[in-house]
Formats: structure tokens, sequence, C-alpha cells
């Protein structure tokens, strides 16, 4: 068995090939609010990561600026992006920008992993401009935390009560908290994620990357069947996580 004192805090930046099925479902249900409420301008990827979804805002015709504490993730999204846009190392909790400098603001999976959430977002309300909207996305329910989350170095899960007060705080109006990953995707987590980084672990240590195998054929169709997740957007606790919308008041 492998037990969360066992193991070690897996930092922000370690693995650049931890994605699957689950990390392309949510980008999508962030880029979809995103265009809805802004169908262009400067946007702002807090805490970027290996860079898909900076791909994704480029290709959907945005202008970029990336940003993530990992200047291994950084130097690999600089070479993916290019000429494209802008990526930098940087501290979300002390952003080298001026006020008012984006139009809006996407924030994938990072508050968890930062010691004081509540002054990213005073950080994100500060640079982003009058009118402007911010999409977060964090793991939900905290009686849900468990070893893996202590693997991830999640600091905490959320409530949606919990995330909307955070951004009600920093001065952020239309404050619309949803919960995802009914019931399929928390399926997926439970029996097959979880079990995957287990037997990895236990075996020799190592980290869960990009799909192998069997489970890289099927993850197209993984990926599809998490659509059905979003019919019960709104209507049912979702298992998995939250994603938030905040505009700053104009």
């Amino acid at each position: 068995m492998v037990s969360s004192t066992e193991l070690t805090p897996h930092g922000w930046g370690d693995a650049p090939d931890l994605y699957g099925p689950r990390h392309d479902y949510r980008e999508s249900l962030m880029m979809r609010r995103l265009r809805d409420a802004l169908p262009a301008g400067h946007v702002l990827n807090a805490g970027c990561g290996a860079g898909s979804f900076t791909l994704r805002l480029l290709d959907a015709g945005y202008a970029v600026t990336s940003v993530d504490a990992s200047e291994p993730f950084v130097e690999r999204v600089r070479g993916l992006v290019g000429d494209r846009g802008v990526v930098e190392v940087a501290d979300l909790h002390a952003l080298r920008f001026e006020d008012d400098a984006f139009d809006g603001i996407v924030c994938g999976e990072v508050l968890e992993h930062l010691d004081d959430d509540r002054t990213a977002v005073r950080e994100f309300a500060r640079v982003v401009r009058p009118g402007g909207y911010v999409i977060v996305s964090v793991p939900a329910n905290p009686w849900r935390y468990d070893w893996s989350d202590h693997w991830a170095g999640h600091r905490r899960r959320y409530t949606a009560e919990g995330l909307a007060e955070r951004f009600t705080e920093a001065g952020f109006d239309d404050v619309d908290v949803v919960d995802y990953g009914f019931p399929l995707l928390g399926l997926y987590h439970r029996q097959v994620y979880r079990r995957m980084l287990k037997r990895r672990l236990e075996r020799d240590g190592s980290d869960v990357g990009a799909p192998t195998g069997a489970m890289k054929r099927i993850a197209p169709l993984v990926r599809a069947a998490f659509e059905l997740d979003t019919l019960f957007m709104g209507k049912r606790p979702g298992y998995f996580g939250l994603i938030a919308s905040a505009r700053r008041p104009a």
C-alpha cells in the first residue's frame, strides 16, 4: 500500500507529461466559459504548466502571456510557443505586471498548490482590467482529500462557497461557481487514475505520465464519454472539481 506518509509531495512543474482525458476535458470547460465571457483579448495564463491551455488560447486567437513558478515548464512552453506569446517565470503571490494589464485571466488547477491563494486572487483583481474576467478551476470537496492529493502537492480542496468567498473578498462581481465531474470523471479518477498511479508508485516509484499502451488507445473514448458529465453540471454535486468565473467591476 502507498500511504501519504510515504509519499514525497509532487512539486508543481515536476511532471510535464502528467496529462490525459481529465485534463483535456477540464480545459475545454474553462475555454467554453472564457469564450462566452471574453471572445477576444489579452489573456494571462496564470500557472501555465506544460502549456496545453496556452496553445489552446493561441489557436483560438487570444493574445497570451503565460507564467509559471517552474523554470522547466517555462522553458518547455517557450519552445512550444516561439514568438506567438510571452512566457515568464512568476510568483502568483506577487505578479510583476502593471494594474489593469489583461482583459482576462485563466488559472487551471493552481490555487490549491499555493501557500496563500487569497493573495493570488487579489493579484488577479489588480492585474485584470475593469470589466475583465477570471476563470479558475480547483479540486472540489475537502473531505475527499487523500494520498493522491498529498502526492500532487495540493494544500487543500475547495467547497463552492469557499472558492466564491475568495473572489468576492477580492472585490469581484458576478462570481459563479459550478461543479463538474459527476458521474464519469469521478469514477475514472477513483477506479482508473488512482489505481494506475498507486501501481506505478508501488512498483518503481516513477510518476504516471501520458497514457501508454491500452490506455493511450482508449483515451479518446474516455475523453468523449466525459461530455456526458456536462449534462449534470450544476444539477448534482460534482465529485471532482469546481470551475469559477468572476468579473472585476467596471
